[in-house]
């Protein structure tokens, strides 16, 4: 059974105890009312024009984009940097994090420059210099260009750096920060290096075809380049230089030609000199001999939705004989790779898609110390709460499976440690119980349950709520005739393993875990959840592909049942409250309906101007008028639309990243629009609420 992503609408909370409670008793809420008559018109003021998204602090990387190694105050350290454009250090031995991070990103070189510690890497797109021990800036960004690759060496006893990219290579002295020689190449260059041979001083490049050797004070080539046939344009990204029976030796990984080892004397080159498919590389030195570490890419690995492997193979082979030393296997995608000692042990420092840093002891393959784990993992789905006073995000990467963060919207930074639970969660919401704000969790390939955690201890409220074996599409938190519900949206196998057969939605008392009603669907799976009030009662509505259900959540009965516009998936559904009344917005396709839940009658007055589908929806109010914010990644356009005429009023700038939902919350009398997308939170200010 695959693992279903979380719904973009996971629940509409009315609070706890935040209305007036109908009296004890059976009241059933009749359906469909009358329609209202009236009709809200806009005071206007809703901005022209908005700011960009602000990314959130997720407290870690968002994938690993590159790793170095050194010492920083008589400590081994870690370096890394992120796709999240921050640089971190790490001790070595324990892979705690020290001191704050460094607004930058990678690639990333690591060295001593007058005797202090430097880190190299990009700011805004030129090179930068970093004092490892004040994480200050040293002089301004040096012209590089957009440099894909980085190395530290020495010239005439100066520290220098090459740094190579689309724009050629270039070379600076570092403590000057002035240039070596005029700028090497103009080609795209993807890896660089820097050696001696016979004491000469050269500058490595590799591209698509070629490996280069130039002299770094004249920009010229230096000999006979490694020219590699049409038929093999490999992507290089990675050139190691060591000494094999007393020659000078480049090492270069490919995909199809093995690991290349170029003589830089005699300028041969041996193609397959080690077998295999390898990746980020390095060398150590293990039981006295050089080695040869990297990432072997082999068939046969598991990839998650996105393409990324779930675990990486890590080869350690003898150059010189091409014996493979040892081999082991660890987790996640590994997209770099450094080496280094821990007393008198090799160890390499690992990064890569699953955000983590990871270190391991080289001669046993063994996990050396916890890794360093960083923000969410895959798509993150959040939802929009309150603790303490103050609104927050409760929000989860679906690669992450069992570990819903929490974030303060004010600040931007993440609160605490994250709330740990028993299996994969396939849906959430936060309300409120007993005055605690609260986090409800639909558990599915785990234990088939339904948690609650207070939010601010992240201590379990009651026993677990059980009475299904399948996924919960989505949760809720409501109260009726003085009794705290909780409300569950529930797709289930039948007893012959068809996937969704039965949809439901079951209702249990909180805390005492007792099921009160199971709901079925009746013909196919529940769809997405929402819960609203009419007449002062909690109703649930659910949306499946073709169709909108109500239920009376007090009496345990379905009120109604009425036709959507057919989509080619379940639809991305949101709900607002205007025109005084309750409306669904649907996305249909490029277009955008809205349905009165109150009637079940379509509101004429979609919302046009998508030329791809939809797949987020998010509604609020923005100087007292009622709006629509709507997101398409394949028209690559978000639009802000003002719901009492279903005009357009503006639109927003897009990260850089998928977004997967949307919602709105307010902070500080401001409407926020809060974005989850591909391991990242976004936040806009759309202006004044009222």
């Amino acid at each position: 059974m695959f693992f279903r992503r979380l719904p973009p609408i996971l629940a509409v909370l009315v609070l706890a105890g935040s209305v007036p409670l109908a009296s004890a008793g059976s009241t059933v809420v009749s359906w469909p009312r009358a329609a209202t008559t009236c009709q809200e018109t806009s005071p206007g003021g809703v901005p022209a024009s908005f700011a960009a998204p602000v990314a959130m602090d997720m407290g870690g990387h968002s994938d690993v984009t590159s790793v170095a190694v050194g010492a920083l105050d008589g400590r081994l350290v870690a370096i890394s940097a992120g796709a999240e454009h921050t640089i971190r250090i790490w001790d070595r031995a324990t892979l705690k994090p020290i001191g704050d991070p460094i607004p930058g990103d990678g690639p990333v070189a690591y060295g001593t420059v007058d005797g202090r510690p430097v880190i190299l890497g990009r700011s805004h797109g030129a090179l930068q210099r970093w004092d490892a021990t004040t994480r200050l800036p040293i002089g301004g960004p040096l012209p590089a260009g957009r440099f894909r690759a980085v190395a530290f060496g020495e010239l005439d006893g100066r520290p220098i750096a090459a740094a190579a990219g689309t724009d050629g290579a270039h070379v600076f002295d570092l403590a000057t920060g002035r240039r070596i020689g005029p700028p090497i190449g103009t080609r795209i260059f993807s890896a660089v290096a820097l050696t001696r041979v016979h004491g000469v001083l050269l500058v490595l490049t590799g591209e698509a075809d070629a490996v280069i050797a130039w002299d770094p004070v004249s920009g010229k080539p230096v000999g006979k380049p490694l020219t590699l046939q049409s038929e093999f344009i490999q992507e290089i990204n990675t050139i190691e230089t060591t000494t094999i029976g007393g020659r000078p030796v480049a090492l270069i990984p490919t995909a199809d030609l093995g690991v290349i080892r170029w003589d830089l004397v005699t300028r041969e080159a041996t193609y397959h000199s080690l077998e295999g498919e390898f990746g980020p590389s390095s060398l150590a030195v293990l039981n006295g001999r050089t080695v040869f570490v990297s990432v072997e890419t082999v068939g046969g690995i598991a990839t998650d939705p996105y393409g990324s492997r779930l675990r990486s193979s890590i080869a350690v082979i003898d150059p010189a004989t091409g014996e493979r030393v040892s081999s082991f296997e660890i987790p996640g995608h590994v997209t770099s790779l450094a080496v280094g000692d821990l007393g008198d042990r090799p160890m390499i420092v690992t990064g890569g898609r699953d955000n983590a840093v990871r270190a391991y002891d080289l001669a046993t393959g063994r996990e050396s110390a916890p890794p360093a784990t960083g923000g969410p993992n895959g798509d993150i789905y959040g939802v929009n709460g309150e603790l303490l006073g103050r609104p927050i995000v409760v929000a989860q990467g679906n690669g992450d499976d069992t570990f819903p963060r929490v974030w303060d919207l004010g600040s931007g930074r993440p609160l605490d440690t994250p709330v740990r639970l028993p299996g994969r969660i396939t849906s959430f919401a936060t309300g409120e119980y007993g005055g605690r704000a609260v986090l409800v969790a639909g558990i599915g390939l785990g234990d088939s349950s339904i948690r609650i955690f207070d939010l601010a201890s992240r201590m379990p409220i009651g026993e677990p709520l059980i009475g299904y074996d399948g996924f919960v599409n989505g949760v809720a938190l409501t109260e009726a005739d003085r009794r705290a519900l909780v409300v569950g949206a529930v797709d289930e196998d039948d007893a012959a393993g068809d996937s969704s057969s039965r949809g439901a939605v079951r209702i249990w008392d909180f805390p005492s875990g007792e099921l009160l009603h199971d709901l079925a669907v009746g013909n196919g799976p529940v769809g997405q959840l929402a819960l609203i009030r009419l007449v002062g009662r909690p109703v649930a509505v659910t949306f499946s592909a073709t169709r909108a259900r109500l239920w009376d959540v007090g009496a345990g009965k379905r009120m109604a049942s009425f036709r959507i516009a057919k989509t080619e998936r379940s639809a991305p559904v949101e709900i607002a409250l205007f025109d005084c009344t309750t409306v669904a917005i649907v996305a249909t396709g490029r277009t955008v309906k809205l349905y009165d839940l109150a009637t079940g009658k379509q509101v004429e007055r979609p919302l046009l101007g998508h030329s791809k589908q939809v797949n987020s929806i998010a509604s609020g109010r923005v100087a007292g008028v009622p709006i629509a914010v709507t997101y398409s990644p394949q028209d690559r356009s978000m639009r802000v639309w003002d719901l009492t005429t279903s005009q357009q009023v503006g639109t927003l700038q897009r990260p850089s990243r998928y977004l997967g939902s949307l919602s709105i919350s307010y902070l500080d009398g401001r409407a926020v629009l809060v974005g989850g997308g591909r391991e990242a939170l976004w936040t806009w200010d759309l202006g004044p609420a009222a």
